[in-house]
Formats: C-alpha cells, sequence, structure tokens
C-alpha cells in the first residue's frame, strides 16, 4: 500500500510535470534556435554569392588568377568556409581551398541549400547558378550548433535550480490547500460515541471543501438521531422489561415453592426459572450497553485493589472448574492497584472467568497472570480448548456474537459478555484484546492505567 502522504505526493507530481514541461520546451527553444541559426547562414551565403559572382570568371574559358585571388575573395566574403566553381554537367573548374574537393566532387544535391560532412567540419552548402556556371559555397555549420549547446548548457544548469524552487513552492502551495482538510480529519477523529453532538469546522469559502463538509455535517446530523434513537429504544426496551420479568421471576419462584412434590411440575418450573433469569441478564447487559453507548453510564471511580478482586476471581474459577477437573496455574502480583468502579471491574473478570470455564475442555487448563508493564496492569487469562477460527477474529466483540457450533443458550450464553467486557474497560481508559487463540490455547488481555497511589489511601477490594 502506498503510504506516501498526500502532500509529497502533489509535490512530486507538480515537479515532474514542471520538469517535463520545461524539458519539452527546451527542446522545442532549442530545435527553433537552430533552425534560426541555419536560416541566418542561409542569408549569408545568399548575400555572399553575389558578392563571389562579381569576382569570378563568368564563363569556363576565362582563366583564374590562383590561391592569392581566391583567398582574397574569401577575406571580403564574411564566414565563408570555401568555395567551388563548376560546369553545368558538374565538372570542376576551381576549388578553394583544395579540401573542399571530396565534397565538391560528390554528386550535388537538387536542393539550393544542404548538409555536407568534411572530416570533422559539418558544412552547409549552397548552391547557384551563374550564367552557364554553377557557384557552390562553403560555411561552417559548427557556430549554430554551439550557439544551441552553449543554451541547452545554461538550460540544464538553471534547471535544477528551478526545480527545486518548483518543489518547494509546490510544497507550500500543497500545505496551504490541505490545511483544511487536514482540520477537518483532526475534528472528525475527535468524534465519538460520547462526542456525537461535535461537528466538523466550516469554511467561509464556498468551494469544494466548504460544500463537502456541509455535506459531512449534515451526515453526522443524521447519524447522532439513528444513533439517539437506537440507544434510546434499547435502554427502554430493556427498562421496560425489567418489572415484568422481576415479577414473573417472582411468581415463578413463588409457584416453584408451592409445588405439592409434582417432578414434572417442579422441572419445569425450575427451567422457566432459569430462561427468566437469562432474560433478566441479557437484559441488564443491554441496558448497560446502551448507557455506555450514550455516555450516561454513571462510574465510581475510586481505587481499587485489581490483585485483591483478581484473587477472587481465581476462588470463583475454582469452584466452577471442579466439575470439568480443569486445573489452573496462577501468577499474580500483589498490591497493584487501579482506579475504576470496583462493582464493574469485578464483572469484567467473571464474564472472563465464565467464558474460560464455559468453552474449556474436560481435564483442560485455565491460567491466571497478573503484572505490571510501566504504567499499566496487565491481565490475562488464557484457557485450553478448541479456539477460535481466525476468520471469527474481528466479530469476536460484536454483540450477540456467538460462534455457530454455540448457538444454543446452554452453551454459547447471549453473546454479550465480550462487548460488554470491553465498553466497561474502555470506560476505564484501557483495552481488551485477543492476546493469543490457536487450536491449544484462547487468550484475553486485559491492560489498565496503574494507580501509583500513596498506600494509605483505602482500597476498595471487592464487589458489592
Amino acid at each position: 500500500m502506498n503510504r506516501w502522504r498526500l502532500r509529497t505526493k502533489l509535490t512530486l507530481w507538480s515537479a515532474l510535470v514542471t520538469g517535463l514541461a520545461l524539458l519539452t520546451l527546451g527542446v522545442v527553444s532549442a530545435l527553433n534556435v537552430y533552425r534560426e541559426e541555419i536560416a541566418e547562414i542561409d542569408h549569408r551565403l545568399t548575400a555572399n554569392s553575389n558578392l563571389l559572382a562579381a569576382e569570378i570568371p563568368t564563363s569556363s574559358n576565362e582563366a583564374w588568377l590562383g590561391a592569392e585571388r581566391s583567398a582574397a575573395v574569401l577575406q571580403n566574403a564574411k564566414s565563408i568556409y570555401g568555395f567551388a566553381v563548376l560546369e553545368a554537367k558538374g565538372t570542376v573548374l576551381y576549388v578553394y581551398p583544395a579540401d573542399l574537393n571530396p565534397v565538391v566532387q560528390r554528386p550535388l544535391s537538387g536542393r539550393r541549400f544542404f548538409f555536407a560532412r568534411l572530416g570533422d567540419h559539418r558544412l552547409r552548402l549552397a548552391n547557384f547558378k551563374r550564367g552557364d556556371l554553377r557557384l557552390l559555397i562553403a560555411a561552417d555549420a559548427a557556430p549554430a550548433r554551439e550557439t544551441v549547446e552553449q543554451l541547452l548548457t545554461a538550460y540544464f544548469l538553471a534547471l535544477p535550480v528551478v526545480l527545486v524552487v518548483v518543489g518547494l513552492g509546490s510544497w507550500w502551495m500543497a500545505g496551504r490547500a490541505l490545511r483544511p482538510i487536514v482540520d477537518i480529519t483532526a475534528a472528525a477523529a475527535a468524534i465519538t460515541a460520547e462526542r456525537l453532538d461535535a461537528r466538523l469546522p466550516v469554511l467561509p469559502a464556498d468551494d469544494e471543501i466548504g460544500r463537502h463538509t456541509r455535506v459531512l455535517n449534515a451526515m453526522f446530523d443524521r447519524l447522532q438521531r439513528s444513533f439517539e434513537q437506537a440507544s434510546r429504544f434499547t435502554a427502554d426496551a430493556s427498562h421496560e422489561l425489567r418489572t415484568p420479568l422481576t415479577i414473573l421471576r417472582g411468581e415463578i419462584e413463588e409457584a416453584l415453592r408451592s409445588t405439592t412434590g409434582n417432578p414434572e411440575h417442579e422441572k419445569l418450573l425450575v427451567s422457566l426459572l432459569e430462561q427468566t433469569g437469562s432474560l433478566q441478564k441479557i437484559s441488564a447487559n443491554l441496558l448497560l450497553l446502551a448507557r455506555f453507548d450514550a455516555g450516561k453510564t454513571q462510574l465510581e471511580f475510586l481505587p481499587v485493589d485489581f490483585s485483591a478482586q483478581v484473587t477472587e476471581a481465581i476462588e470463583d474459577a475454582e469452584l466452577m472448574a471442579a466439575p470439568a477437573r480443569i486445573k489452573i496455574a496462577t501468577t499474580v502480583a500483589p498490591e497493584l492497584r487501579v482506579t475504576g468502579d470496583a462493582v464493574l471491574l469485578r464483572r469484567v473478570l467473571l464474564n472472563l472467568v465464565d467464558n474460560a470455564v464455559r468453552y474449556n475442555q474436560p481435564n483442560g487448563e485455565l491460567r491466571f497472570e497478573l503484572k505490571a508493564e510501566g504504567a499499566e496492569v496487565v491481565f490475562s487469562l488464557a484457557n485450553t480448548g478448541r479456539g477460535i477460527p481466525a476468520e471469527k477474529h474481528a466479530e469476536l466483540f460484536q454483540r450477540f456474537f456467538r460462534l455457530d457450533s454455540d448457538r444454543n443458550r446452554a452453551s454459547g450464553g447471549s453473546g454479550l459478555g465480550l462487548s460488554l467486557c470491553r465498553a466497561i474497560v474502555q470506560a476505564h481508559k484501557g483495552s481488551l484484546a485477543l492476546g493469543r487463540a490457536d487450536e491449544t490455547w484462547t487468550e484475553f488481555i486485559v491492560r489498565l492505567p496503574r494507580l501509583d497511589a500513596d498506600p494509605a489511601t483505602p482500597f476498595v477490594t471487592a464487589a458489592t
């Protein structure tokens, strides 16, 4: 996955596009300058052809005066490398200087202006007709090449500086352009279940970001209303169920006490009593979760001797594990304290113990460990068993989640225990996570902020 920041990518893309544009501009400019330089050479060749035509014979029968006269002619004709006089059929009558012979001896191009190479020289030649003769004038094309080379050298020396300036400018502009998005991201991250009334800052400008922010705020309004309605419904339903369930439980207990030795009747009432208890537990858990969602749970934060609470949970585990002959191994550091609601923390431990015993195997094992790690108290509980499939890990803390093989209430529970435990631990600024889940062991880890209080501070060691 690409982890580059958007600001970095915008800067690099701006520098890349600018670099390509400048390279294209440089190449086009160099070609244009070269073309203009060659056109200037052609213009000089044309102008000097008239000067040379006045100095050379006009007939193949006229005699030449030799090299001295030719040198004088070239001295008057600026920028000319040499010249040659040929008959119309191509017979060479005179060449100056002599090293121009290899070029003159080649078949002439039908074009007026053309290039030819003479050793290390690249010559620009012009072919003019004068009476029954042809005048071939050559000029060195090196000045045109040198001009282009100088231009490209200066261009490529300046290009890195320009790209650095463009990169810095793009970085600054990208930062300015993305600053509203960074602010919106920070504001959106602060919107939680406890702060659903918070909204994103709306920019005064009516641009894309401003409209996007208003759309998101409208979406948050709808989400808040839906969340509040769902939480209110869950809380109201759970609250309304408490009274009839309490009455129903009382009636069943009264009927159970007044039964007159009818085994079938007694068995039915016991089953109804268990189901009613399960409904009461589910209703209480839903009510507590709804309060956590709405941020309305009143927690009593006091110093708690967490070591003592874990010790009590181990004693409860011994009683629960005895029928299945489950072995228990413990490593509990003493006098580790946290700040929190003792009743709810006790509930977390009991839920984890209940799951560890329920999903264990006969003659299995439980491992309790409590230790301090820096500023945290770390509690882990592991049990042997068939484990939790890897594909189920992401759903483990969802409400009403149960493994497919445990859909019956007798073995699978209601599926609210782990989600409630995580909500309680998070309300204490801690975390609950699955530490290990393989074919032999399943481990849950609770981390809570450690309290380094004065030993004289009274503890709350157990739930009431």
